[in-house]
């Protein structure tokens, strides 16, 4: 299939030259992958895009469920209710790209630059998202349960009511984040920088929290249920009406948050080391 090259001026800086495809190669593409798809793989051919430069493509609703697109740039692309379960996305370039409403299921994400991208109602069910980098994303109401997220880039996203059951947070980085109502129950944030971040009513139930950062985050009437906050940091954390049945503040650092009383504090387990005050 002829292709073009972009020219040096048109690209970011620091990304390299790729292939340019014109809509009616983009169109021949899709038709023959979603042969491949509709066969299981009898007719037709699956889509190998890799360092393909899709950026600003018009995707809305197209198949490329298991396509290859690794390290391909599909920047500012239109991917609105598109099927990309089970893609190779690694190291792709997605600035921008909306994927509103689109099935991300088991896709591979890895090492993506995700940033500004838009995820709102779409599902990233055991995707594979470590390290992305998704700061400043929409993920507003998105389907990540069981995702790999571990030392991905959250800084300043919105996952408002996005569903996170047993994510892999570890290490993950979401200062600023918004997790207004998200449920986190059973997922991992071990190690987690969550400072400043809104989790308003949201549920923790059963997540494993410990040696994370969650100083100044607000925390009011969230679910904190057989939470693990063992050497968590805590400090000045708004717990205003957050539930703290049987949640391990062992060894947690929770000097001068606010919003619980000892009665809060008798309903889950602290030790010694657990800091109240100073």
């Amino acid at each position: 299939m002829n292709a073009s090259t972009d020219h040096p001026q048109d690209r970011p800086p620091g990304q390299s030259s790729a292939q340019v495809l014109s809509p009616a190669q983009v169109r021949e593409i899709l038709a023959v992958h979603r042969a491949w798809v509709a066969s299981g793989g009898a007719d037709g051919q699956r889509a190998e895009l890799a360092g393909v430069n899709l950026s600003r493509a018009e995707l809305q609703g197209a198949v490329l469920r298991q396509a290859d697109l690794h390290e391909a740039t599909l920047s500012g692309a239109r991917l609105q209710e598109a099927d990309l379960s089970g893609a190779n996305l690694q190291r792709s370039r997605l600035y921008q790209a909306n994927f509103r409403g689109a099935n991300l299921e088991s896709a591979d994400l890895a090492g993506a630059s995700l940033q500004n991208a838009v995820f709102q109602n779409a599902s990233l069910k055991s995707a594979d998202l470590a390290p992305a980098d998704l700061g400043l994303a929409d993920l507003n109401r998105a389907n990540l349960t069981g995702a790999q997220l571990r030392g991905a880039n959250l800084q300043d996203t919105n996952l408002r009511e996005a569903d996170l059951t047993g994510a892999d947070l570890r290490k993950a980085r979401l200062q600023g984040a918004n997790l207004l109502r998200t449920d986190l129950s059973g997922a991992n944030l071990q190690g987690a920088d969550l400072s400043g971040v809104n989790l308003q009513g949201a549920n923790l139930e059963n997540a494993v929290l410990q040696g994370a950062n969650l100083e100044n985050a607000d925390l009011v009437q969230a679910v904190l249920q057989g939470a693990n906050f063992r050497k968590a940091r805590l400090q000045n954390a708004d717990l205003y009406k957050a539930d703290f049945q049987n949640a391990d503040f062992r060894g947690a650092d929770l000097r001068n948050a606010v919003g619980f009383s000892r009665k809060h504090i008798d309903m889950a387990q602290t030790d010694g080391k657990t800091r109240l005050r100073d």
